[in-house]
């Protein structure tokens, strides 16, 4: 006899015919992958979040997957359409880049009061549909040089929507669950990028034009989606409803005048001090990460076009096998140890495309062991200490300009690096690595203020 999928019944007719108990069988798998998936303590707690924070979390492969598609031939793809040659191929990718910066500091500066009136909720909605959505369509129906630099100020704006983003995951989520969130975001990007051979696959059937616009399309959507999908499914935090209230018939004049006192509050506070030096140096290492090391990779490692799908998958691979047995370890440890110990790695990876040109694959592998490895210790614990510092009536506030003052400092720098790349591919890389040591030896030696606003070390 068949037990609890299929069992048998006789009916009028007396014909014998199989019911399955699907909805019994479903639940059966459901618990018992429940079970298996709770064993390992970083899932378990991923599977206790609730509310906006589980959303969050349960939308973002529509974005992941879509970048993880395009990313590693985004360099490539706008060399192929604006027909560079490597005489001026530094300067015009720096020059992209800066725009994009400058698009994230004028957001930056208007992310908090914009976010405070709004609500968190449809500051997140209208402001991904822009620098997300319709940012990678302008990408598949370029033309020239120009359709890139209005794409890429489009996507600046993400930081209004970022602002946003991290409150509604964060204001209403308990404490102790905030790294977790956010490494479970990074672990969800990280996975989106074993979907590369399907861009590998395309780029090598129609050449890298047609392919990239038939990602971008199908970006589009998935982003559009996304992004509706979290506005029905979230509500406006708390603190959120507070804010709109607070501000509903304040004018954005007087809101933006707000802004000194913030400004002050940063530079005369040492965990927002520090914070903003943190932000600095990932800005400028995420700028060799995104653009310089593609172009390095094909011009001084002998990669092929194509093969720079792999990129991604392998820093997927290392970085999620770091995080399944070694991340909830890492969540434990203090600030000052996992934030100097993952500059240094920045460090180190930055070296080894130096170290090894000329031997292809070996620096390209070594270079993203490292990287991922220092993005697991670096990222998710940046996330998590704006929110454990600062305090919640001015986190809007505090985290737009904290990201001002940063890309102030940052813009000029896609220029400045692609003017030394055109003197010498290495010299990106150099500068990253002292940027990087120099910013591990402030977080190793930093004091903070503890509650009682006396002098502590970093925890």
């Amino acid at each position: 006899m068949l037990e609890h999928s299929i069992f048998f019944r006789y009916n009028a007719t007396k014909m014998l015919y199989p019911v399955l108990s699907i909805r019994e069988w479903v639940n059966d798998m459901a618990n018992a992958l429940s079970r298996l998936l709770r064993k390992n303590s970083l899932i378990n707690q991923l599977m206790q979040l609730e509310g906006n924070a589980k959303w969050c979390v349960l939308c973002e492969p529509f974005w992941a997957i879509t970048n993880a598609l395009y990313v590693a031939y985004a360099v490539e793809y706008r060399k192929a359409i604006i027909g560079l040659d490597n005489a001026n191929l530094g300067t015009l990718l720096g020059t992209l880049v800066t725009i994009q910066l400058s698009s994230q500091f004028i957001s930056s500066f208007l992310g908090g009061v914009i976010t405070d009136k709004l609500g968190r909720r449809k500051t997140c909605y209208y402001f991904d549909l822009l620098s997300g959505a319709l940012s990678v369509l302008l990408l598949a129906c370029a033309r020239n040089f120009w359709w890139f630099a209005v794409s890429m100020a489009f996507s600046g704006c993400w930081q209004i929507n970022t602002n946003a983003w991290n409150g509604l995951l964060t204001e209403d989520c308990p404490p102790q669950k905030i790294p977790y969130a956010f490494s479970g975001i990074t672990m969800v990007q990280l996975a989106a990028t074993f979907l590369t051979p399907i861009s590998i696959i395309l780029v090598r059937t129609f050449d890298i034009i047609p392919a990239l616009r038939g990602v971008y399309c199908f970006a589009f959507l998935s982003q559009a989606f996304k992004c509706t999908l979290l506005f029905l499914k979230s509500k406006e935090t708390q603190q959120g409803k507070k804010r709109i209230e607070e501000t509903k018939n304040v004018p954005l004049s007087r809101m933006l005048s707000g802004y000194g006192r913030v400004f002050k509050l940063i530079f005369t506070t040492p965990a927002t001090r520090l914070l903003l030096i943190l932000v600095i140096t990932i800005g400028i290492n995420n700028i060799i990460i995104n653009t310089f090391f593609y172009d390095f990779a094909t011009e001084r490692l002998g990669l092929s076009t194509s093969s720079l799908g792999y990129i991604p998958m392998i820093r997927a691979a290392v970085c999620l096998l770091f995080m399944f047995t070694a991340q909830s370890k890492i969540n434990e440890k203090s600030h000052r140890a996992v934030l100097s110990i993952g500059l240094v790695l920045y460090a180190v990876a930055f070296a080894c495309p130096l170290l090894f040109q000329g031997a292809s694959w070996l620096g390209a592998v070594l270079y993203i062991f490292f990287e991922a490895i220092a993005n697991a210790f670096v990222i998710p614990r940046k996330e998590s200490l704006l929110f454990l510092y600062v305090d919640k009536q001015e986190r809007s506030r505090v985290y737009a300009m904290l990201h001002v003052i940063a890309l102030a400092i940052t813009s000029p720098f896609g220029t400045v690096m692609g003017a030394m790349s055109d003197i010498s591919r290495l010299y990106p890389f150099l500068f990253a690595i002292l940027v990087s040591l120099g910013c591990g030896a402030l977080m190793f030696f930093s004091r903070t203020e503890s509650e009682n606003g006396k002098a502590t070390s970093v925890k």
